[in-house]
């Protein structure tokens, strides 16, 4: 059997946080207009995953790439854009396509995965690992037991999960903890716990098997498939998550268990979708929920779906978890963004802040594709359309922004930019431009930068995560 390399097509996510920022009073910003602006713009080798904040204040991500030299690579940013390195290249039997991003753990360490094993491994299907910021230390932590079969669906059946494409998080016990895409004993992914040192590793659920009839459209289940988004935990050390696809009516679920895998539910149904007059397809709730919710520290958890809602377009929707009611509070009507893949940030100023993948409003006043950035009150008012990309500056936005200070904000553009391969952006509420790494490889940079090391990947990327595939 060959080791199995899937290809995952377009969008990307989001920095993974310890800690959710708190909550500071509104902050009164001058009266300059937002600017966007590119931190980095990547060339021959394209970021997966959104940047996080290192413990030295730099931006930690990766890029993905299948070649027959690496497997992808792990980078540093400096946020005020003037400089970006490479501080790890994967090695075949490292493991290939760090789709995830990383996490920043209590420790100070970056742990993050690949979404297939060593190469010369058969049937491979992931890896865990952790290196230190200055690159040193690399070590896979756990891999991905081999698969020896598939499901209705083609996917992966294992014992202990594959295809891991969201990133870890931290436990209120210090052990992390992540979803798989695919594997476990239904192929149809697991949630997973272990500790940093790679010890202790435990499957607390594995998700239900298909139910519907192969090559029927949507696959359904008991319990959901295409897990996307990251965990988050309550206060209460229950873990939240979504699976972007399956369940009763193949659209996704929302779900919940302990941290020792005791008490799993399915504690919400997307309702099915129905096709309008303009061929979307349209419900009252949302459908597709690629990315991972948010704890809005009011009792409720937020998140968006990538279609349905009234407009067909996606939504963003609040949840109660002790009432189990889900109220959408915005319906994407596509000139001011469109299908959000990137999880929610609550920020300082109270509000949520997010990014959809397409949609916006050009310069001139027509509607776009190339992605925008929004904010809205947790209460489902203030709708407000911060910026639309123009690809240029980026495309296809997506993961969970990041905030610096008060009025600056970081992420990451899958697409677009001056070199094609997307972008970390800059946006800040108070008008202040960064003049970032965007010389596409070349000694010279056209702004105050500079790339350093950064090694590109020539042969190709892998195409990335966030978007499921047909089921």
């Amino acid at each position: 059997m060959l080791p199995m390399l899937r290809i995952h097509a377009a969008t990307l996510v989001r920095a993974s946080s310890f800690a959710i920022l708190a909550v500071a009073p509104m902050v009164a910003f001058p009266q300059a207009a937002p600017e966007l602006s590119t931190i980095v713009a990547f060339s021959g080798s394209q970021a997966t995953a959104n940047a996080v904040l290192g413990p030295d204040g730099g931006l930690y991500g990766t890029t993905s790439a299948t070649s027959i030299v690496t497997g992808g690579l792990i980078y540093r940013a400096a946020a005020d854009g003037s400089s970006v390195r490479t501080i790890y290249q994967l090695t075949l039997n490292d493991g290939l396509s760090p789709v995830a991003g990383l996490l920043v753990g209590s420790d100070g360490l970056l742990y993050g995965s690949t979404t297939s094993g060593a190469v010369s491994q058969l049937g491979s299907t992931g890896t865990v690992f952790r290196l230190s910021p200055d690159g040193s230390g690399f070590l896979v932590i756990h891999r991905f037991a081999p698969y020896v079969t598939t499901n209705v669906l083609g996917s992966p059946v294992n014992t202990d999960g594959a295809t891991p494409e969201s990133e870890l998080i931290e436990g209120p016990d210090r052990f992390l903890y992540g979803v798989t895409r695919d594997g476990g004993p239904n192929g149809t992914g697991v949630v997973f716990k272990l500790a940093k040192d790679g010890s202790g590793f435990a499957v607390l659920h594995g998700f239900g098997p298909v139910t519907s009839p192969a090559g029927a459209t949507p696959a359904l289940n008991a319990d959901g498939l295409n897990l996307l988004g990251p965990l988050v935990v309550s206060s209460e050390g229950v873990l939240y998550g979504t699976a972007s696809s399956g369940g009763a009516n193949g659209t996704g679920t929302l779900f919940r268990l302990g941290l020792d895998g005791n008490g799993f539910e399915v504690i919400y149904t997307f309702s099915a979708l129905t096709t309008n007059a303009n061929g979307l397809s349209t419900n009252a709730d949302g459908a597709t929920p690629i990315a991972g919710l948010t704890d809005g520290k009011d009792g409720k958890l937020y998140g968006v779906t990538n279609l349905g809602g009234t407009e067909g377009n996606g939504t963003v929707f609040s949840f109660d978890p002790a009432t189990r009611l889900l109220t959408p509070i915005h319906a994407f009507d596509g000139s001011k963004g469109a299908r959000p893949t990137g999880e929610l940030l609550l920020a300082q100023d109270g509000l949520l802040y997010g990014s959809t993948a397409t949609g916006g409003t050009s310069a001139e006043g027509t509607t776009t594709t190339f992605g925008t950035l929004f904010s809205i009150a947790r209460d489902g008012t203030g709708f407000t359309s911060l910026a639309s990309f123009e690809g240029r500056d980026g495309s296809t936005p997506t993961g969970k922004m990041l905030q610096l200070d008060a009025s600056t904000f970081v992420g990451l553009a899958a697409g677009g930019g001056k070199c094609g391969q997307g972008v970390i952006y800059n946006f800040s509420l108070a008008g202040n431009e960064v003049k970032g790494v965007t010389n596409c490889g070349q000694r010279r940079n056209s702004g105050s930068g500079s790339a350093g090391p950064l090694l590109l990947l020539l042969l190709g990327s892998l195409a990335l995560r966030r978007r499921p595939r047909p089921v």
